[in-house]
């Protein structure tokens, strides 16, 4: 069978270091002739499609199955050949095709998974999924020498070391960012450009949170200079303040995050993924992967399923917990935008999508160019398809689109929790802004020291709220409340959940709601959204701390649609 590279293109493409892609190595080898699959080849190829579906099954993750996989398609597209793979891929129907990625087809092929058949819903997440795989595709091939002649243990040691199939992706990436680097570096001039103070005010002015009112009498068109203000209710009052440029370059690291002025709909899903990510970061479960031997017991030497967190979407609020875990905190978000589609229902938030947008809202001035084109005041495009939702962010810096998905809460064998109705608080404490400055300067200290997880007790009456760490003495922090109740949580959960809402840009103070039975509540409000944590109660009359379960409902996945009666017969 052809190969895809020479011996020749093998050595420059060995290395580590070596910046050659496998674009270039393709275009090194010339043209290659198709060459039809034999049946036995065919085969092969089934067999391996098959064993994508053993491991999907098992949600393999970091580990020998996965490993192995990997190798194997990555042998079986070597062997044949892109170009012989590509075209007969195409010949049975495999349309799709990446330009920037040469491994695409091939990717799906020895997947089974045709992105040009796929419903119109799936086709973004099957894109997504050969394009990893072919990323890392071409990577094992630039660093063939390293891998090729490693035993099957040492291999899934050198794959683990790499950060498994997205740590190879990954490596794909930073290589093109570099290439793309050099390529500008050589396009530039030697001296670094230095801009003038005239230059960085105007930079300054520039700001998408510049505000414009009518001309102040007394102040020269086209002067620079500083405010001092304050608010008197309907009035704002103003003294000019006289400063050189330097000053006021100097000040400009203090001035508003440019995202305060974008659109609410991007601050609201860029607040969501950030703050989800803080109460629910995507984890490990305690579930082996493979059956534990009778008489032994799971530890850190097995490979655990994920533990991810899962996005539901009802009513008219998204529900975040992890999958997998019968502990842990529950986070609802409730919209204070609209969000332009229906919330009823039951769906949940695509967990490939959400990632890759959260890794582009991260940042503050990625995620402000994807606000500087707003559609129809809004910085995500709508589409719908059933009940699946997408929206589409754009990016004005390079023109791409990133979608995030809503659809029907399928989820196969994944289960997850929410907040039960029977949620019934008697007691609850509001504290006020101030307060919760105190609460943060004084025991927050407190929780953020401790290294061991201990019981703390909230208790809320006579017009405050107390916390207790362990046995030390309660702390006690004024607030509005109504009822009486006192409730022990753990300390690990209160710090998670404390560190999550005192990082909000928040509108207010907070307010605790406590029910016995099972939660205890703790709420904060930002201008696009409410944010509810709630974090499990310990249950009494216990000779060790034990997590209620008591208000936490078990969320698992929808049956699949039946099939319509014709495709049944015909099946």
């Amino acid at each position: 069978m052809p190969r895809l590279s020479s011996p020749k293109s093998d050595r420059a493409a060995s290395g580590n270091g070596s910046s050659c892609s496998a674009i270039a190595i393709i275009a090194a080898t010339g043209p290659e002739t198709p060459t039809p699959l034999t049946a036995a080849d065919q085969a092969e190829l089934l067999h391996l499609q098959g064993r994508v579906r053993g491991v999907e099954a098992r949600e393999v993750r970091a580990v020998r199955g996965r490993a192995l996989l990997t190798r194997s398609q990555y042998r079986f597209i070597r062997k044949h050949g892109v170009i012989s793979l590509t075209y007969y891929a195409k010949d049975i129907g495999f349309e799709y095709e990446a330009a920037s990625l040469v491994y695409h087809v091939s990717a799906q092929l020895v997947l089974n998974k045709n992105v040009s058949a796929a419903r119109e819903a799936d086709k973004e997440v099957l894109r997504n999924e050969a394009a990893q795989l072919a990323r890392a595709i071409a990577t094992m091939e630039r660093r063939h020498r390293e891998h090729n002649s490693l035993s099957d243990d040492d291999f899934v040691s050198w794959y683990e070391s790499i950060g498994h199939i997205s740590g190879l992706a990954r490596d794909y990436l930073e290589v093109k960012r570099k290439e793309k680097s050099l390529k500008l570096l050589a396009a530039k001039p030697d001296a670094p450009v230095i801009k003038t103070p005239d230059e960085q005010v105007d930079d300054m002015f520039d700001n998408l949170r510049t505000l414009e009112i009518d001309a102040v009498a007394g102040i020269a068109s086209g002067q620079e200079g500083l405010f001092a203000y304050r608010n008197e209710g309907g009035r704002l009052r103003l003294i000019p303040l006289a400063a050189n440029k330097a000053t006021i370059i100097g000040l400009a690291g203090h001035a508003p995050c440019p995202l305060a002025a974008m659109p609410a709909d991007l601050r609201f899903y860029r607040e969501l993924l950030m703050t989800g990510a803080a109460f629910v970061p995507d984890e490990l479960s305690d579930i082996p992967i493979d059956d534990v031997p009778e008489g032994d017991v799971a530890n850190d030497s097995y490979d655990m399923l994920p533990a991810y967190a899962m996005y539901l979407v009802e009513s008219d609020r998204f529900s975040i917990a992890h999958a997998r875990r019968d502990d842990g905190l529950i986070l609802e978000v409730v919209p204070s935008i609209d969000p332009g589609y229906s919330m009823k229902g039951e769906c949940f938030i695509d967990n490939l999508t959400r990632r890759r947008l959260a890794d582009r809202l991260l940042g503050e001035a990625d995620a402000a160019q994807f606000g500087l084109a707003p559609v129809d005041g809004s910085a995500a495009p709508l589409t719908i398809a059933g009940q699946t939702k997408t929206l589409t962010f754009t990016g004005k810096a390079d023109g791409k689109a990133i979608n995030l998905i809503i659809k029907p809460r399928r989820m196969g064998g994944i289960w997850t929790y929410r907040a039960a109705p029977a949620f019934s608080p008697v007691a609850s404490a509001i504290m006020s802004p101030e307060t919760v400055t105190a609460f943060d300067d004084a025991f927050m200290k407190v929780l953020l020291k401790k290294q061991k997880d201990r019981p703390v007790a909230v208790t809320i009456g006579r017009g405050r709220i107390s916390v207790a760490n362990d046995k030390a003495a309660a702390a006690p922090f004024d607030a509005e409340v109504q009822g009486s109740a006192k409730v022990q949580v753990m300390l690990y959960d209160l710090r998670r959940a404390m560190v999550g809402l005192l990082g909000l840009s928040r509108q207010g103070g907070l307010t605790w709601r406590a029910d016995p039975n099972g939660l205890l509540l703790i709420e904060a409000a930002t201008d696009v959204a409410t944010y509810r944590a709630f974090i499990q109660t310990l249950e009494p009359n216990r000779d060790q701390p034990t997590r209620s379960r008591t208000l936490r409902e078990r969320v698992e996945s929808l049956p699949q649609p039946e099939a319509p009666a014709a495709v049944a017969e015909a099946a």
